[in-house]
């Protein structure tokens, strides 16, 4: 199974503004991913298909890109890609995938910015966040975003800072431990995102 890194169509103001709203909402180190795959991604192989990808060098190359795109710099040292410490995923993860509809897709979009522990108050009002949200979903999905799939992905394949364990991390780390952490899985035929979040005080 192949995958084709397509980031450059995330360099878009609604992309950014989102992102950058839940980094500030959740004080996240926010990434979103889109590949191509070359099968048709469906509900009977997704689980199969996010798994490859999680394996792949591509996901490795994705998320030190996205790291470096977005300025936080957390999975190298430096300020040019470089190889990892060690292999991003961890050992004997399964990234099970919890089926979405299309208005729990939205709606988790929505408890990122208003609902989700703000460890600094900066929740958005609804107001505020339904433009971010209808933006961010149409230019990803479109102005139908009912003919994607949509999944909650256990974030068990990064490992933790161990900011709530108190265990030593293991560089690169990525999630903290808590509600916080979530993986979004969105696909239709061969296009798919992986939006990732990682808030903790």
């Amino acid at each position: 199974m192949n995958f084709t890194s397509l980031s450059e169509d995330l360099r878009h103001p609604a992309v950014d503004g989102f992102l950058s709203a839940v980094d500030s909402s959740m004080n996240s180190n926010t990434l979103l991913l889109k590949a191509a795959v070359d099968v048709p991604v469906t509900t009977e192989n997704r689980q199969h298909v996010l798994c490859a990808f999680l394996r792949s060098a591509r996901f490795e190359e994705m998320m030190l890109a996205a790291d470096h795109e977005r300025d936080w710099y957390n999975l190298s040292d430096y300020y040019e890609p470089a190889p990892l410490e060690r292999p991003l995923p961890r050992e004997g993860f399964l990234a099970t995938i919890s089926p979405l509809d299309h208005a729990g897709f939205l709606a988790r979009l929505r408890w990122m910015l208003c609902e989700a522990f703000s460890p600094y108050g900066k929740h958005y009002a609804a107001s505020d966040a339904e433009p971010l949200v209808r933006e961010f979903a149409e230019q990803l999905l479109g102005p139908d975003g009912s003919t994607w799939q949509f999944g909650s992905v256990e974030p068990d394949f990064l490992r933790s800072t161990g900011y709530y364990s108190g265990e030593e991390p293991l560089r690169p780390v990525y999630f903290d431990g808590d509600d916080s952490d979530t993986a979004t899985f969105v696909h239709r035929d061969r296009v798919c995102y992986l939006l990732l979040t990682n808030g903790s005080p």
